[in-house]
């Protein structure tokens, strides 16, 4: 039987750490400026932003492997590192400086609900960009 070894090549997760938050930043100005007008309740371009999530955070989730050199065996936890990061600093926006989003507390929930799905989402890409292919075990 043969035995596969991947190379491990080590990742700086302090590179991830800041892209997480400029990621997370992104979004904030996403939500500065889309304010009043899309983040209301019942409005229906809202289902489409939630769907130009997942494309974008496969955009995001590639350029970031290219920015923080990492290879697919450790793409995930580049991916979870940026994730934590972008949670962390919304949590922290959402609980003390709410006024950075110019949102009103209905508008808030929405962004939130919105930031949440965008890194659930982005971990979603994150482990199926990273899993093995075939080729990997020829």
């Amino acid at each position: 039987m043969t035995q596969v070894t991947l190379s491990q090549t080590p990742f700086n997760p302090i590179s991830f750490v800041i892209l997480g938050a400029i990621f997370w930043f992104e979004a904030l100005l996403c939500i500065r400026l889309g304010g009043e007008t899309l983040f209301v309740e019942g409005n229906p371009w809202l289902l489409l932003l939630f769907v130009a999530s997942i494309p974008v955070a496969g955009v995001l989730v590639k350029v970031s492997a290219v920015i923080g050199k990492v290879n697919r065996s450790n793409l995930f936890s580049a991916v979870a590192i940026m994730a934590l990061t972008a949670t962390l600093l919304d949590g922290v926006a959402l609980t003390w400086f709410q006024g950075w989003y110019s949102l009103t507390q209905p508008g808030l929930l929405l962004a939130a609900g919105w930031l949440l799905w965008g890194v659930g989402v982005s971990l979603g890409v994150g482990y199926w960009a990273s899993r093995p292919r075939p080729e990997d075990c020829e």
